[in-house]
């Protein structure tokens, strides 16, 4: 069975799938990745251009991107990102139907499901994505890719669905109930590690601006910490 991981964002793949993924690829499966909204509207943009610095890396954040140059940023550090976890670049897709960044709808997210499964049979495709979990305060991105699949599944379009639950969204209590919990093997967990630091690279110079760690350093550090992925 071919697997797909469908990321609503650049750094979705590696702290919310990325496990699973891991799994997928050290068990010799197929696995494709594909990225389903352009991240243009991170506030880490702002961060780069207001004249001060970060706890991260020194020197002073000027940086005034365009759009497409940000986006392109994102991007790259999305690739490199999948690269270390094992996947072959030729199966990193960015999908040609993706939305912009918080406009991603459930009507969108399943033409982008269906572009990327075409030309496969319907019974030999998995779908791996992010469970729907609007009542958590979830990223509606998030909501409408899980939503998605959920329909999709349920009208037979594909063989078999995974759902991830959210690292953040998590309950304090722990693993929810009638979940199962993939934590990565050594070796898996050193390729998680060798992703993030894709989304910590400064090269500015090289347009290498750490968007991924700015946006969410403390979901990394957090996940970094424990990584494991929950299937509910």
């Amino acid at each position: 069975m071919v697997s797909f991981y469908f990321a609503p964002h650049q750094d979705d793949e590696l702290t919310n799938l990325g496990p699973d993924l891991c799994r997928t690829l050290s068990r010799g499966g197929e696995a494709y990745v594909v990225l389903c909204t352009d991240g243009g509207a991170s506030g880490v943009k702002r961060m780069l251009c207001n004249g001060g610095g970060c706890p991260w890396h020194k020197g002073t954040h000027t940086f005034t991107l365009p759009y497409e140059t940000f986006v392109k940023a994102r991007d790259t550090e999305f690739s490199a990102s999948c690269r270390a976890l094992g996947v072959p670049d030729e199966h990193v897709l960015i999908s040609p139907l993706r939305a912009p960044d918080s406009a991603l709808t459930v009507l969108t997210a399943k033409r982008i499901i269906l572009h990327a499964l075409s030309g496969f049979k319907p019974a030999e495709c998995r779908v791996v994505t992010m469970a729907p979990m609007p009542e958590k305060g979830q990223n509606p991105d998030h909501t409408a890719l899980g939503q998605a699949a959920r329909e999709l599944f349920a009208e037979g379009t594909f063989g078999d669905l995974r759902l991830t639950c959210e690292f953040i969204l998590l309950p304090e209590s722990g693993v929810p109930e009638n979940a199962s919990v993939i934590t990565p093997t050594p070796e898996e967990t050193e390729k998680i590690k060798n992703a993030a630091a894709c989304y910590r690279l400064w090269l500015p110079g090289e347009g290498r601006y750490a968007v991924g760690y700015h946006s969410v350093a403390d979901e990394f550090n957090d996940f970094l910490a424990s990584p494991r992925c929950v299937i509910r």
